[in-house]
């Protein structure tokens, strides 16, 4: 099972890949800046040439990076969405600089423009994207949402449609379990229907990563707040379908679970644990 965290960088990008080895996992997920300001000061690059060494020395795999919480790539204002461009743009080189397989970005909201609208914007705005870095590799990876206000991507409709506009080979999807379940696809009892819901309108072969997170609120109740694992709404028996099904056991598995400073040990026991159980 490849099965990692996002980790902390505040002690630089090395200590999160400490953090990573010293908890047994095997791939990585991290911020490149603070996901909560527009900006931020260049790479060092003596840092990311020793960065870059110390992750081949690892044989961990896929490195992950998620972008900035602000980003907003199907905003209506002109003003907003050229300024998530930029960001997006910078988080792109960034983590290519980094050596990063895959950058995480939410689909955004419409703000009242409406769904289509919405999803056509943020296509456009991923397009000029991929335009303006038309050399790097790394993977742009669409996360599904909970659909909570007017944000976009909480029916896989939404993602697949993206996909096969632009049809980018830099073009992915990540798999968030607890959005999915927010966002009224129910994966505690109806698993399979689900999954195939998802490779109708997406596609497996689009499939890059899973967040591997339980789940605070009710099926279909568009709260995004991730829970332990086996203690939220979809429960050690969900967690387990979803570690065992033959469709994704074999994708890389990143926990985003609440205090990952003191409990992101017992949750990587836990899926530990579920996944052998699975086996047995």
């Amino acid at each position: 099972m490849t099965l990692g965290a996002h980790l902390p960088t505040g002690k630089g990008f090395p200590s999160a890949l400490l953090q990573a080895q010293g908890l047994g996992l095997n791939c990585l997920q991290i911020f490149s800046k603070s996901p909560r300001q527009w900006n931020a000061a260049p790479l060092d690059t003596k840092k990311v040439s020793v960065w870059r060494e110390m992750w081949q020395e690892s044989k961990f795999g896929p490195l992950v990076v998620h972008d900035s919480y602000l980003i907003n790539l199907a905003a209506p204002d002109e003003a907003v969405r050229t300024k998530s461009i930029v960001a997006m743009v910078d988080e792109i080189e960034r983590a290519e600089a980094l050596g990063c397989d895959y950058l995480v970005t939410h689909c955004g909201a419409h703000i009242g423009s409406g769904e289509e609208v919405g999803l056509a914007t943020l296509a456009a705005s991923l397009k000029i994207c991929l335009d303006q870095t038309p050399e790097l590799k790394v993977k742009i990876a669409l996360e599904n949402t909970a659909a909570q206000g007017t944000c976009l991507g909480g029916p896989f409709s939404h993602l697949g449609q993206v996909l096969k506009e632009l049809n980018s080979e830099r073009l992915a999807v990540c798999f968030d379990t607890c959005h999915a379940w927010a966002a009224g696809h129910d994966l505690k009892t109806n698993l399979q229907g689900v999954l195939i819901d998802f490779d109708t309108q997406i596609g497996f072969d689009k499939l890059a990563v899973i967040h591997l997170n339980d789940a605070k609120g009710t099926l279909g109740g568009h709260l995004d707040r991730h829970e332990h694992i086996g203690e939220g709404e979809i429960g050690q028996a969900g967690m387990q379908a979803i570690l065992a099904h033959p469709r994704l056991k074999n994708s890389p598995f990143i926990l985003e679970t609440p205090e990952v400073e003191t409990k992101i040990a017992d949750n990587i026991a836990t899926v530990n644990k579920l996944a052998a159980s699975s086996r047995t």
